[in-house]
């Protein structure tokens, strides 16, 4: 099967904003025979030759320049991936709307939702992790907790803020660490490369995560569960939508307070067989489950359940 990553000019393959814009690409080589190209679309013969096109994160991401196309009629079977669905959804939804392409793809759970208001199916798929970036680089650990990303005062009564304010609670022996990798974030610290992010996930024994905006798993517990390092504390999760990715103590430990964040920290860092028992068990099943290659193998197959052979 013929296949076209398109994606917008803004989201390169090499050097863009985040790298998921180009792992699903190389991820579906293993599905497809498939091609990537940077630009935006004006007229459906653009994907002649193709048996299907996805049309990547950049164009359901970007404001302007998105592809302003009708595919009721095309014999292209057409599948836009939804990303960063917490932010002007539902301008995103009216458009594909518009478009009517064949089914949609996203990573929140709210498929039913977005399917009734586009009118076409949309399928639920999840990140992952380069299993070559991010990995186990060996050596003794150096920090006692990691924590990258942004503080939001509407994420969960603002937890993150609430927990890295109090840092003087955590009783560790390697000091802590702190990567503030955006402005917005109130703490000081450095901007990474890819490389270096990957390696400090690796240096550290207890790494703070939450789900982002709308309640989403980010990319970064996947990164952290192939590094097969660190141990992931992370806020309560509906066991409904998650339950068969994080389950509290067997692949993370989940907490719902800052109290209870410096009690499992301070724990685990005291009892290290606990500790990397947990840590095990998530690396096997990030390779059971969560690798690129089965994310690939799942979108191939949403993608086949659309074409009569």
């Amino acid at each position: 099967m013929k296949a076209l990553f398109c994606e917008h000019p803004n989201k390169p393959l090499r050097g863009g904003y985040c790298s998921y814009y180009s792992e699903i690409f190389h991820a579906l080589k293993s599905e497809f025979d498939i091609e990537f190209k940077n630009f935006v679309p004006t007229k459906t013969s653009e994907f002649s030759g193709y048996d299907v096109v996805f049309l990547g994160f950049g164009h359901t991401d970007c404001g302007e320049g998105k592809p302003q196309l009708l595919f009721r009629d095309s014999d292209v079977k057409l599948f836009p991936i939804l990303n960063k669905e917490y932010a002007g959804l539902t301008n995103k939804l009216n458009w594909l709307k518009q478009m009517k392409p064949t089914a949609g793809l996203t990573v929140h759970h709210d498929v039913d939702l977005y399917s009734k208001h586009v009118g076409v199916p949309f399928h639920r798929i999840m990140w992952s992790a380069s299993e070559l970036q991010f990995r186990n680089y060996g050596g003794d650990y150096k920090h006692d907790l990691f924590f990258s990303g942004v503080t939001r005062p509407e994420q969960f009564e603002n937890l993150r803020e609430k927990v890295l304010s109090q840092l003087d609670r955590l009783n560790g022996e390697l000091g802590n660490f702190i990567n503030a990798r955006s402005h917005r974030n109130n703490y000081s610290g450095t901007m990474f490369s890819d490389d270096e992010y990957a390696k400090h996930l690796s240096d550290a024994k207890l790494c703070l995560v939450t789900t982002g905006p709308a309640d989403l798993v980010g990319t970064r517990f996947f990164e952290i569960f192939a590094a097969g390092r660190s141990l992931i504390l992370c806020n309560k999760m509906n066991e409904d939508v998650y339950g068969d990715m994080m389950i509290d103590g067997v692949n993370c430990v989940m907490f719902s307070t800052v109290d209870e964040f410096y009690d499992y920290a301070n724990y685990f860092l005291k009892n290290e067989s606990e500790r990397m028992k947990i840590v095990n068990n998530a690396q096997n099943l990030f390779i059971e489950k969560f690798t690129w290659s089965k994310r690939a193998k799942e979108i191939a197959d949403i993608v086949r359940g659309y074409y009569e052979f």
